[in-house]
Order: C-alpha cells, then structure tokens, then sequence
C-alpha cells in the first residue's frame, strides 16, 4: 500500500513539474546542453540605461525613431539579456559580491528575484549579457575576466572562465578599458573592446578557445561602444547595432548612412546594453560615407581628374596595408557602391630611391593589394585597373626622407 501511494505521489510531482514548465515555456526534463530551449522570442529589442530603465526601441524589422520606456529596474543595471520566451534578465551594476538575477516580464510588467546567483568576483561589475542559439543566457564583468552561462532548465550558474588569462588560444584577449559581448548564431563568443575597434571570437564548447582577434572595419576605432549586437531581418539584410552613450547606431545592408535612435540622457540615463533573440553574425563592413570625400572624388571623375589616396599606408618595403588605410579604402568601397557608373584606375608610385625594377615591382603589388581589398567588399572586378610606375613618376626629386615621402602613393585616375 506505502508503494502504491508513493507511485501515485511521484505521477502528480511529475504532472506539476510538467505543466509548471509548460506555463513557464521551458522544457526541464532536457538534460542535454545541446538541445535547444523552445525557441517562442519575439522581435522586440531592448536597451537598458545606468538607472536602471529599460527601454523598447521597436522590433528587429522596424526600428522606432525614439525608444519608449518600459520599466524601471529596482536598481542600478549595466547588464541585461533577452530569454526564449521573451524575459529580461538583469544584475545590479557595480558591485562585486554574489548577486541574484531579476527576471523583468515586459508582458505583465512586473519583476522578481530567481534562483540564480552570479557569482562574487573582482573585476569592477556586471556589464553585459546576452544570449546564444541554444537560449541559454550570459554575462560578463568589466574587462571580461569573468564569464557565466546559465540554462534556464537548471538552478546551477555555470563559470564559462573566471579569468581572462585562462583562455587558451592566440593573443590575449586585452579589456583594460572595458568591453562587451554577444553570442552569435554558433554559439560563439563575440567580445569587442569599448574604445578601440578590436574584436575576438571564442569558442565555448569545452574548454574556452580564443581562435579569432581582428580589427573591425570602418570607424569604431574613435568612438566608444558600450555593446553591440548583431541578427539577420526579415528582408535577409544584415544589421548592426552599436549602443553609444546617448542612444543607438544601426548600420544596414544596402543603406549608405547609419540610421541613429537617440536617448535623451538627462532624462533616463546613459546607454549601457542591448538585448534581443535570434543573433546572427555581421560579417559585412560598417562604413559610413564621408559626404565630402564623395564629392571630391564624384567632381574629379566629371573633370577626368587624378585624385590621390591620402592614407594609403604600407609597411616599410612591402605591398602590406597598414590598419590606417582601412578607413580611406571603407569609404572608397563605399562610394563605388553607391556610384555604379564609376569605373577606376589604380595608380602606384614608390620613392625614387632604391633598385628601379625592384620600385616598379612593388608599385604593381601595393596597388593590387587595394584593388584585392576593394573587391572583398564587392566592388566588381571588372570596374578596377590597375598600373604601377615605380618611382618614375616623383612629386619630389630631392630633398629628406620626410620629404620624399610622398611620392609613395596611390591615385585614382576615372576611365569610361
């Protein structure tokens, strides 16, 4: 008879248990970290500022001009992410000790503390969070040094890495100055640094791997970025989403200009993350157009005019870009794409000094090292020529090193 009632006990603990999960949308009797949580996350993209305000800016396929408010934390907040089933999970900012996650419900519009305690650490707060294509939820301190994953089926919180020196793979991954995160759709690790336009990938599965360090393109090597995130629209345009301190840079395919939503910071604080669903990974360039080099290059091709490539820089003897170039050679991409009636030229032209066959050789490979660079971003091959002349062509025959300088460079000539 005990046996019996204890049978029957453990069938309606097991049909609670069931129907609290599906009330919940979680499926807990997946005991796998490889089987994805339902995936039910709608489209709606939230921001967060340093109070505490969480913020809507529209959905993923129609951005809102102006965010609207849609609570406020009981706290202090640099740190957010998005669930499955469409939750705001969120630390208090700037503090060290063990601290509970909140769970926001933008649906009810009310808030409690869970299960889930982040762990005590040194490294100055909780900064980021995000989510992967499993649903299982991360966050991350100031500088990186410590990283968690929760699954939203288990009460553990799992400590990806707890010091950044204990990555293994490549450079070192350097956040003195801060950085942030998201998980693109292959549950990697995106991390770039807040005032400097490096990024580094890892990979999470097993021990953590970082196999990826890059600079990213176009100007974020002179702004500040307080996150990012990444996805795929309906219309298969890829989207980026930079959060400045007083609101948020969208770039876009096909769109020349970013399209900027605007925080007022007086009235709700700095911008300090960004949380959605369904991330997908931007692998396009982020340019935007400088107005007056655009003009200055569309007046010389109607005067069928040379124009010169004035950051165009090159390590010292060889046909390698220096970092510096990307910038000017991001907006020349640019506005070929813009402008598809415009056809090029690529001229070289090396010092006078030195073996002549040897400057007339590396005139030839600088300039198709541009042309390779303009077509990896998708100006068509059949719109760019190249020539290189050596150093037969010099703006200064005589004069220092300093001064002869210039006559290392490239030129833009416009054919039909």
């Amino acid at each position: 008879m005990k046996r019996q009632h204890l049978l029957i006990l453990l069938v309606l603990l097991f049909h609670i248990s069931t129907a609290l999960a599906q009330k919940d949308n979680l499926r807990r009797d997946d005991r796998d970290f490889d089987v994805p949580l339902p995936n039910n996350c709608d489209k709606i993209i939230y921001v967060v500022t340093l109070p505490g305000v969480i913020m809507s800016l529209g959905t993923t396929d129609n951005y809102s001009d102006k965010a609207e408010m849609t609570a406020l934390l009981p706290f202090r907040c640099n740190a957010i992410t998005k669930t499955f089933n469409n939750k705001i999970l969120a630390v208090e900012a700037d503090k060290d000790i063990s601290l509970p996650v909140y769970e926001f419900s933008p649906s009810t519009k009310s808030g409690k503390y869970t299960k889930w305690k982040l762990p005590s650490h040194n490294d100055g707060g909780w900064i980021s969070g995000g989510t992967d294509a499993l649903g299982r939820v991360y966050f991350a301190t100031t500088t990186m040094k410590y990283m968690v994953r929760i699954d939203l089926r288990y009460n553990d919180v799992e400590v990806l890495w707890n010091s950044k020196d204990r990555i293994d793979g490549g450079n070192k991954i350097t956040c003195l100055e801060g950085c942030n995160f998201y998980v693109n759709e292959k549950s990697e690790v995106l991390i770039k640094e807040n005032k400097k336009n490096t990024s580094y990938k890892v990979n999470i599965e097993g021990k953590p791997y970082l196999f990826e360090t890059k600079n990213m393109e176009g100007f974020f090597n002179t702004i500040t970025v307080n996150d990012w995130y990444e996805f795929t629209n309906d219309k298969q345009q890829n989207v980026s989403m930079f959060v400045m301190r007083d609101g948020i840079t969208i770039f876009k395919d096909g769109e020349y200009r970013p399209k900027v939503t605007k925080i007022d910071t007086l009235r709700f604080g700095i911008v300090t993350d960004i949380a959605g669903c369904n991330a997908k990974e931007n692998k396009k360039p982020r340019i935007i157009i400088n107005e007056k080099r655009e003009k200055e290059i569309l007046d010389a091709a109607t005067k069928k005019e040379s124009i010169r490539l004035e950051k165009i820089l090159f390590k010292l003897g060889l046909s390698e870009l220096q970092t510096a170039s990307y910038q000017e050679l991001d907006e020349l991409v640019m506005i070929l794409l813009k402008n598809k009636q415009l056809k090029i030229l690529l001229e070289g032209h090396t010092d006078v000094s030195g073996d002549a066959e040897d400057n007339f050789k590396l005139s030839i490979e600088r300039v198709n090292t541009c042309r390779d660079y303009l077509i990896k971003y998708g100006v068509s091959p059949t719109r760019i020529n190249t020539k290189g002349y050596g150093g037969t062509k010099p703006l200064v025959k005589m004069g220092s090193e300093s001064e002869r300088a210039v006559n290392r460079r490239v030129e833009i000539k416009f054919v039909e």
